[in-house]
């Protein structure tokens, strides 16, 4: 894949100023995927070899990702057939660390969604969200009678209609009143448009028909059966400082913890066993709602769906993507799940170089034990 250079100032907005920039930590270099945190004690851990994987492959990456001074690659890990098979960090990044997720952490606010209406907070995505918002009655700026049809399915698939405008966004006081406030530059449901305040706007709409903030909603619900236990939200600028949680992206977490909430989705939504998410809504979050604008690929809800040939096979992965290199990649066929983080931020091209990366050595692995098995099963 290749990010075309004209496309390149709508990157920028969709993944560029989302959430603020990590601390920084004193840290190792591999990590042995054996080494257990607290919490995680619900992973399964194997290996390369005990998987039926060759190494050298995995090793070339890595020599390749070292080499490289300025390669801006902080970590990778890699789920296979349900187990953390592989991981390694880079320069000052260590397996502890939590990352800025950018707007990869749109999916994970997708699931929050999903919950809510699970449990009954919300009828379904066909709801109109702007009842939600009372006190912006009378004072929302280029009104359009069509504001009021705007739905959930509509902003988890950015098709609201709400013109993009996301680099006016982060200096205002008050996100979800900018949100409201912008023109629409078509019917709700007809265009992709993507907007980083509506995704903002929606994670208020689950704090206020659930009424728990962000965070706790989300240890309720996921982070907490899942064993996720070290992260951060960043804060929004919201009407009265209320201290609202940034759904729209900049989540901090491990990248471990990324890794759980792919395989989280390519177990149609269980964990170690438990219903976290009904199947229903994994699979509606990763079928096509709407065509991006960025490559033209198919767009679930906060999900991109991802065509690739790798030496001959066809393959189709669901996605989360964000600025820097931040992405959460999940091949169902391959039961296969790889997260990378990164430090490329606004930087073209070299944010894309995970998806090379994955092509080249990864996946090519991967298909070809995958077809080994196939074999031996039919003899």
């Amino acid at each position: 894949m290749n990010f075309a250079p004209r496309n390149w100032l709508v990157f920028v907005l969709m993944f560029g100023i989302s959430g603020c920039d990590v601390d920084n930590h004193d840290a190792g270099a591999q990590v042995p995927a054996a080494e257990l945190g607290p919490g995680e004690h619900q992973w399964r851990i194997s290996s390369l070899e005990d998987e039926g994987l060759e190494r050298e492959p995995f090793e070339a990456m890595v020599n390749l990702i070292e080499d490289e001074s300025d390669i801006g690659i902080d970590g990778v890990v890699i789920v296979y057939k349900g187990a953390l098979v592989f991981e390694d960090y880079f320069g000052k990044w260590d397996r502890k660390d939590i990352h800025s997720t950018r707007s990869a952490a749109k999916a994970i606010t997708s699931a929050l969604v999903g919950v809510a209406i699970d449990q009954g907070f919300f009828e379904g995505v066909d709801q109109t969200i702007l009842p939600f918002f009372p006190e912006y009655e009378g004072t929302i700026d280029n009104w359009d009678e069509r504001k009021n049809d705007i739905t959930i399915g509509h902003v988890l698939s950015m098709t609201s209609g709400v013109r993009n405008n996301e680099d006016n966004m982060y200096p205002t006081d008050d996100w979800i009143k900018f949100y409201w406030d912008q023109p629409l530059a078509a019917d709700p449901g007809e265009k992709f448009s993507y907007a980083t305040s509506g995704i903002v706007t929606i994670g208020n709409v689950v704090t206020r028909a659930s009424e728990l903030r962000i965070p706790a909603f989300a240890d309720k619900y996921l982070f907490e059966p899942m064993g996720i236990e070290k992260y951060r939200w960043p804060i929004t600028n919201s009407r009265g400082n209320q201290g609202l949680a940034m759904t729209g992206g900049g989540l901090h977490l491990t990248p471990r913890d990324m890794a759980k909430f792919g395989l989280l989705y390519l177990n149609k939504g269980r964990w170690n066993g438990q219903r976290l998410l009904s199947e229903e809504w994994v699979l509606e979050s990763t079928r096509k709602h709407a065509t991006s604008d960025l490559h033209g690929e198919d767009f679930g809800y906060l999900w991109r769906m991802i065509d690739r040939e790798i030496d001959g096979k066809p393959l189709r992965s669901f996605e989360a993507w964000g600025n820097g290199g931040q992405f959460i990649m999940v091949w169902p066929e391959l039961e296969l799940v790889v997260a990378w983080t990164g430090e490329n931020y606004g930087k073209f091209p070299e944010m894309e170089r995970p998806f090379k990366l994955t092509e080249s050595y990864i996946l090519p692995t991967i298909v070809s034990s995958f077809t080994e098995s196939l074999s031996a099963a039919a003899k």
